[in-house]
Order: structure tokens, then sequence, then C-alpha cells
């Protein structure tokens, strides 16, 4: 039974592990799918990505392992950095390119909300911010091997 604190975390446990098996199915298809392989390469070579043949890889590599450990709430503050990198070279290079020219702000700001890499990276913050939650294996470690904050007086 979840304590009182423990509920207050529900909703963080259920979207970092939601986002983390999103992340690791993203980059599993893109590993191992020829199309996925093929949608990742083209993508890469059409935003200008360095050695898009090995970044392609790489990526789809960091998508699926750092997921894995999201989803699992492993070293998930860590994980988290790679993963709002990926999301915002991504809204960088693609997504931004996706809203109309000459918006006003408002509406700018409605096209930028509605692209998928704007919850990830908002999702990614909380998650850096708050941590994986008692929900987690860091928290399960954290509880077997407490760190010592150093010798009482």
């Amino acid at each position: 039974m979840a304590t009182h604190t423990q509920a207050a975390f529900l909703p963080l446990a259920g979207s970092r592990i939601a986002l983390g098996l999103f992340f690791f199915s993203s980059g599993f298809n893109k590993l191992f799918l020829p199309a996925s392989q093929r949608l990742m390469l083209d993508t890469m070579i059409e935003a200008g990505i360095p050695a898009p043949e090995i970044m392609a890889v790489f990526v789809a590599a960091v998508e699926a392992i750092v997921g894995l450990l999201l989803a699992i709430g492993l070293v998930t503050r860590l994980g988290a950095l790679p993963l709002l990198a990926i999301c915002l070279v991504a809204l960088a290079t693609v997504g931004l390119s996706q809203i109309p020219p000459n918006l006003g702000p408002l509406t700018w700001f409605s096209w930028l909300m509605y692209l998928p890499e704007t919850p990830y990276i908002f999702m990614l913050l909380l998650i850096l911010t708050l941590g994986a939650g008692p929900l987690s294996a860091d928290a399960a470690l954290a509880r077997r091997w407490p760190i010592n904050s150093g010798p009482r007086a």
C-alpha cells in the first residue's frame, strides 16, 4: 500500500515510466526495424546532423538504454540529461521548422506546445528537478544503502 507521500508521487512515477517506455520503444525500433532506421537516418541527414550514420545509431541506442533506465527509475536524473539533449536538438533542428512563419506570438506559442518534443522536455525537466520519486530503483537503492552525510559529532 502506498503511503501518502508515495501517493503524491504516483503521477511522477506514471509519467517517468511512460516516458521511459516511449524512449525505449522508440530507440529499439530505430535500432532494429529497417523502416525506422531509414526514417531516422533521413531525418538526421535533412537536419544537417554531422556523421548521420553514426549519430542515428548512437541516438537510437541512447534512447533505448536510457529509456529503460528511466522506466525503472535507475540513475534517473543522470539519464534524463541525454534524453533532454536529444529532445532539444530535435526541437531545434526539426520541430521548430514545422511552425509556419509570420505568426503572432500566441499562435506561435500554441504551435510550439503542439510539437511532440515540447511535453517531453517539460516532463524531463520535472524528473530532473524532483528525481525518480519513492517508487523507483533509485529510491530502493537509497533505502538499502543510505548515503552517510559524514561523521556525527
